[in-house]
């Protein structure tokens, strides 16, 4: 009977479990996404060159695990204060505390058990897809990932199950705890607001301090890379700690002191508007805190990506200066070459002996050789151009990597036409094209350097031209490149919807305090205006924090990336829009709960 009642509270009440049940399956698709490249040790040693990548991963884990408990922590919460009244009124009609006990232990973890199965589902549908998507837009080689991992779905299931057991537990002894009167007038019961200026001030030095440690730890990292196994836990406690004590103190204070500014308070419905914000913050640090964390590690995580991104396109410059190689073209080839955009087109000649292989000094007086050279101290590829490749060594290499295997090895001599015109050798013409850019003419430079495979299959595994080059770099950093945009897109949907559901959760109970406003004359717009300030609040902190920790934080790819924070304007642009999105979603879906 109890299993009934309790089911049907659920199927009863199902609307008003929507925001609750959306939030729990988030969580754990999001969960089983990271989970899915965390323990899947083939993938990470395959598709990352760095040791320390299990490593880092492990923390990482032990972090989205607490995010994920203060997520259901915070869903829990707002579960037994939707129910809290009904369990008082059976109370009340003679109901025993150890009955209701156990309903609310079913409800709870009824609630879990459905929410994990549907969003682990969502997270095996949501990992293929994003998989799919990312390695084809991005041209990806990425080995042994697949969107079904078992140990992920079943590290997924014990976490959620322990959890969602704890929780049951914590709501059944909360409730025999707590009296009939307190759960049926709980919602009129008054807040008490603690005011320390002594401890908030302890709280902005040591937030400040930590942030400090966390910042230097990771800057230590890009000059010292061998830190890395000290200084990511460093990090990761100091900066948490950080976050959470800047937060809860310099708010806090910033909301006073505007409080203290008349001119600002007594205008409109500010004060109104900042005495909910500091009714709030305490509630909010915890949350607004993670969400800061989320971002910077999304944020970071698409940023690194994209470094490795820029990383390709720095090696493979650096290894060929033209994009496309051919050799005595034939009447297909010269149609592909149509579909390019060329910036620059060069053609020479060459006869082959025994031992030696002939070009023309002339050629290269009228058309420069481009080279590519990279420089050792800062890894930064440089493209030149010379009119006498003989004097230079990656001139020669340049054009070395031109002729068909079995030439390469033979000695280059620079000759005169009349003495080329002499050599009793047939000639063979080279075609070198640079396009405006390799990435933009991809798909055609690809069909080309097939289609010469295809009429000399001696260069199948040479390796000679750029887009050979490009398949092999790419296939080195494409799963590091994956793994930051696969985590950055998951953190992304998980921070959003945190603070989306800890907003939408409370509105309940903000439905009295905006009624009130409306009878006594307040405006719509007016109303609308200061829901629109105080949410924007509420997604400024996180945001503005989690910047400052990305920025700070990249130092630690220095001597990993080229140029990290090369179009880092990307990045936060996508996340500005996506996260600008979430905030007008959260208000709107607000609005429709407090206003009439």
């Amino acid at each position: 009977m109890l299993n009934k009642l309790a089911l049907s509270g659920i199927k009863h009440r199902i609307r008003d479990y929507s925001v609750l049940f959306s939030g729990l399956m988030i969580a754990s698709a999001i969960f089983y996404m990271f989970m899915s490249l965390a323990t899947n040790k083939s993938f990470l040693n395959s598709n990352s060159p760095a040791s320390a990548t299990s490593f880092i991963f492990g923390f990482g884990i032990v972090l989205l695990a607490i995010i994920t408990i203060v997520y259901i922590n915070y869903a829990n919460t707002f579960l037994l204060s939707m129910r809290q009244k009904e369990y008082g009124m059976f109370m009340m009609l003679g109901a025993k505390s150890s009955k209701i006990s156990r309903m609310i232990f079913i409800e709870t973890f009824a609630i879990g058990a459905i929410s994990t199965l549907i969003g682990t589902a969502l997270g095996i549908l949501a990992t293929g897809f994003v998989s799919k998507w990312i390695i084809s837009a991005l041209d990806m080689q990425v080995k042994h990932f697949n969107s079904f991992y078992l140990p992920a779905l079943l590290s997924t299931f014990v976490f959620f199950v322990v959890i969602f057991m704890f929780s049951a537990i914590k709501n059944s002894m909360s409730l025999r705890r707590s009296k009939v009167l307190t759960l049926l007038n709980r919602d009129s019961q008054p807040v008490k607001i603690k005011r320390n200026g002594v401890l908030k001030a302890v709280q902005a030095v040591l937030g400040l301090v930590l942030l400090a440690l966390g910042y230097l730890s990771m800057w230590y990292i890009g000059q010292n890379p061998g830190f890395i196994m000290i200084g990511i836990p460093i990090a990761l406690v100091t900066i948490v700690g950080g976050t959470y004590f800047t937060i809860n103190s310099f708010v806090t204070a910033f909301i006073v002191m505007l409080k203290h500014n008349t001119k600002y308070s007594q205008k409109g419905l500010n004060n109104f508007t900042l005495s909910q914000l500091s009714f709030r913050i305490n509630d909010y640090t915890k949350i607004l805190s993670m969400v800061s964390i989320m971002f910077a590690l999304a944020l970071g995580a698409i940023t690194v990506g994209l470094g490795f991104n820029n990383q390709i396109d720095n090696v493979v410059n650096g290894q060929n200066y033209y994009d496309v190689q051919l050799t005595n073209p034939d009447a297909a080839q010269q149609k592909r070459l149509k579909g390019l955009n060329i910036e620059k087109k060069n053609i020479y000649n060459f006869k082959v002996d025994k031992t030696n292989v002939y070009y023309k000094t002339s050629e290269f007086k009228k058309q420069p050789l481009g080279y590519a050279q990279i420089d050792t101290k800062t890894m930064i590829s440089k493209q030149q151009i010379t009119a006498d490749p003989s004097k230079n060594d990656n001139a020669k290499f340049e054009l070395m990597n031109t002729r068909m295997p079995d030439q390469r090895g033979k000695v280059v001599k620079f000759v005169n036409t009349q003495e080329f015109n002499a050599i009793n050798a047939p000639t063979t013409t080279t075609v070198l094209v640079k396009t405006n850019s390799f990435k933009n003419n991809l798909a055609e430079i690809k069909s080309i350097s097939k289609a010469e495979v295809k009429r000399y299959p001696v260069l199948k595994n040479a390796g000679a031209d750029k887009y050979s080059a490009y398949t092999m770099i790419n296939g080195f950093f494409s799963g590091l490149e994956f793994m930051g945009f696969f985590l950055g897109i998951a953190f992304l949907a998980m921070l959003a919807s945190c603070l989306m559901f800890k907003i939408l959760s409370g509105a309940n109970g903000d439905v009295k305090r905006y009624n009130m406003l409306y009878k006594i004359g307040t405006q719509q717009k007016v109303l609308r205006a200061t829901i629109n300030k105080e949410i924007g609040v509420l997604f400024s902190v996180p945001a503005i924090l989690g910047i400052v920790h990305v920025l700070l934080g990249l130092q630690m790819f220095n001597k990993i990336l080229y140029k990290p924070y090369a179009n880092i304007e990307i990045p936060f642009a996508i996340f500005i829009v996506l996260y600008l999105g979430y905030y007008f979603v959260t208000r709107y879906l607000y609005k429709k709960i407090v206003l009439k």
